[in-house]
């Protein structure tokens, strides 16, 4: 197998758009900071049963309905809220943005090469014949071809297997937004988008470790940083720390 393409500048990344500009206007993105890694979501890579979603969800329930306002109005907003919160659920985490997964390729991992996919999610959706009404249809979390995948089908019934399909999800916390969120979501089975069908409609490009630390330097300079894409106090506290310089 040939190695990927390799990433090592935002000049060589907008090569890199442009190569892609000729097949498709939509392509979400998903920086990883280790290339091992496979589009796996945390609760399949973590090797649980898919099954104890169901529990997680009602526990984040228990817990949380105290902390966030307005409620979450459904169970898929509610996975969403808990798939920001580093809670293992289905959900893969894409953003619209390949600025965005530039950076979390580069933030951790540093002794380790980073991956950046790129991803056609009318394709991927392709495989499990879903069949868009107008060009660009994605379907929403709730919409028709999104209800074999929620947490009380799984709970159900047990015999069905499904691909993974790409979802837009409601951006209903400050960082979804500020991240340009969008997801992919597995069935019954852990199966990662790259092995789906003939796996065409997903590209992964090489981010050398040692270009990581100058790829952050120039995310920087384009205001890529944490506080632009966690925009919560924690992350303002972390970036003044970060600058205060050597008398800190």
């Amino acid at each position: 197998m040939s190695e990927p393409p390799t990433i090592s500048s935002i000049a060589e990344l907008l090569s890199v758009l442009k190569g892609h500009s000729d097949r498709s206007s939509m392509y979400w993105y998903r920086g990883q900071s280790n290339i091992a890694w496979s589009l796996l979501p945390a609760l399949a890579r973590c090797q649980d049963d898919l099954r104890r979603e169901s529990d997680l969800l009602a526990r984040f329930k228990q817990s949380a309905s105290l902390l966030i306002r307005p409620l979450p109005a459904t169970e898929w907003e509610w996975l969403t809220v808990m798939q920001h919160h580093r809670v293992p659920t289905r959900l893969l985490d894409w953003t619209e943005s390949p600025l965005v997964a530039l950076f979390f390729a580069v933030q951790e991992n540093l002794e380790s090469h980073g991956a950046l996919w790129v991803l056609d999610p009318i394709r991927l959706n392709s495989n499990s014949h879903i069949a868009p009404d107008y060009e660009h249809y994605i379907p929403t979390f709730g919409d028709n071809p999104t209800h074999n995948y929620s947490p009380d089908s799984l709970t159900s019934e047990t015999v069905s297997r499904l691909d993974p399909i790409a979802v837009i999800g409601s951006r209903n916390t400050p960082r979804m937004q500020a991240q340009l969120g969008a997801f992919t979501v597995i069935h019954r089975d852990p199966k990662p988008i790259e092995d789906v069908s003939d796996g065409e409609h997903v590209v992964k490009y090489h981010i050398p470790k040692e270009a990581k630390m100058d790829l952050r330097l120039e995310l920087s300079m384009l205001a890529v940083n944490r506080f632009q894409l966690f925009p919560d106090l924690e992350s303002l506290g972390a970036i003044l720390r970060e600058n205060r310089g050597s008398g800190a």
